[in-house]
C-alpha cells in the first residue's frame, strides 16, 4: 500500500509538470488538463460578458491556471508523505508527523524554505524530498517567468488592435482611409510592417495560449475584431486590381498573415454556425460602393468561431451607423 500510494503520487506530480510544460515551453498551445480547464473558464466567462469579470478574464485564467498546478503538486506531495508513519518525522522528538503537520511539511518543502522542524524519516523520503524540493523551485521560478511572457504579448496584441483602430472605428472608415489614395501606396508601403506584426502575434497563440483568454468589452482594444474588419476591406480592396499588381499582391499579403493567426489560434471553423446569415446582410452594405461581396470561405468561418470565442459578432464588426 505504502508503495502504490508513493506511485500515485508520483504520477499525479508528472502529469502536472508534462501540462506544465507542455503548456510553457512547447509552443504547441495547451497541455490537455490546462486546454480543457480554460475551455470550460472562458464559455463561463463569455456567459458574463455584461460583468465585470470579462475586463479580468485573462488574469481569472491566468491565476486559476497557475493555482490548479500548484495544488496538483501539493496534492501529489502530500499523497506521498503520507504513504507511511516513517515518512515524516518530528526532527526533534523522532516521532511521527501528523496529518495536519505533514501538510505543513509539505507547504514549507516545496516552497524551498527549509524550517526543519520536520524531517524526513528514511532513505526513500529523504531522496523523494530532495527531488520535489527542486521541482517546487521550478515551477515557481518558471511560471514567474511565463507570467511576465504573457503580459509582454498582452500589450504586443492591445499595441496591434490601438494601431488598427486608428484607421477607422468601422468597416467605412477604414474603408475610407485606404481609398484616400487611388493608388494605394501608402498601404503598399506600410503592408509588409502590418504583415509582420500580425504574425508576430499569430505566434503568441501557441507561446503564450493564456494570451487568447485576454478578453476586452472595447472595441479599440479586441484584435480578432480589427482584424476581421481590415479582413473585410482587404477583401473589397482586392476586387480593383488584377492579380499581377503589386497592390493586389501586397493585399494577399496582409490577408494570408491574418489567415495564418486565426490557424494558430484556439478555434476551427466547425466552431462557427453551419448558416452565416447576418453576415449576407451585413456585405450588401458594399453596394453602396458598387461592390458585390457575398461569398464565404474558410476564413469567414473562422473569423466568425474566433469572434463568438472572444464574446463578439458580425454585426459589431461592421459597426455601421444605421444599425447602431
Amino acid at each position: 500500500m505504502e508503495v502504490f500510494q508513493i506511485i500515485i503520487g508520483i504520477l499525479i506530480i508528472l502529469i502536472t509538470f508534462l501540462d506544465f510544460f507542455h503548456t510553457t515551453f512547447s509552443g504547441r498551445g495547451f497541455g490537455f488538463l490546462s486546454g480543457a480547464l480554460n475551455r470550460l473558464l472562458n464559455n463561463m466567462i463569455l456567459q458574463n460578458r455584461s460583468r465585470s469579470i470579462f475586463n479580468f478574464s485573462g488574469l481569472t485564467h491566468l491565476l486559476i491556471t497557475s493555482f490548479v498546478w500548484m495544488a496538483l503538486l501539493y496534492w501529489g506531495t502530500f499523497i506521498i508523505f503520507t504513504a507511511g508513519d516513517e515518512m515524516v518525522i518530528n526532527s526533534t522528538t523522532h516521532l511521527p508527523a501528523t496529518t495536519v503537520q505533514r501538510f505543513y511539511f509539505t507547504c514549507y518543502l516545496l516552497s524551498t524554505l527549509g524550517i526543519g522542524d520536520f524531517i524526513p524519516g528514511n532513505q526513500t523520503s529523504q531522496v523523494l524530498a530532495g527531488i520535489l524540493s527542486f521541482t517546487g523551485f521550478v515551477l515557481i521560478t518558471t511560471g514567474l517567468t511565463y507570467l511576465l511572457s504573457v503580459v509582454q504579448a498582452v500589450l504586443g496584441k492591445k499595441e496591434l488592435s490601438f494601431l488598427l483602430s486608428t484607421m477607422g472605428c468601422d468597416v467605412e472608415q477604414i474603408y475610407k482611409f485606404y481609398k484616400q489614395e487611388d493608388d494605394l501606396s501608402g498601404f503598399v508601403s506600410d503592408a509588409e510592417n502590418l504583415r509582420q506584426l500580425i504574425l508576430k502575434n499569430a505566434s503568441s497563440y501557441l507561446a503564450f495560449p493564456m494570451v487568447n483568454y485576454f478578453l476586452s468589452k472595447e472595441r479599440d482594444s479586441a484584435l480578432i475584431v480589427q482584424l476581421a474588419a481590415l479582413h473585410e476591406v482587404l477583401e473589397v480592396l482586392k476586387m480593383d486590381w488584377a492579380p499581377n499588381t503589386i497592390e493586389h499582391t501586397k493585399i494577399n499579403v496582409v490577408i494570408n498573415a491574418i489567415e495564418q493567426y486565426l490557424k494558430l489560434g484556439l478555434e476551427s471553423p466547425e466552431d462557427a454556425p453551419d448558416k452565416l446569415d447576418s453576415l449576407t446582410t451585413l456585405r450588401s452594405f458594399w453596394r453602396k460602393y458598387g461592390y458585390v461581396y457575398k461569398r464565404y470561405s474558410d476564413m469567414d468561418r473562422r473569423l466568425t468561431a474566433s469572434l463568438r470565442y472572444a464574446g463578439w459578432n458580425w454585426k459589431e464588426v461592421y459597426r455601421l451607423k444605421e444599425q447602431q
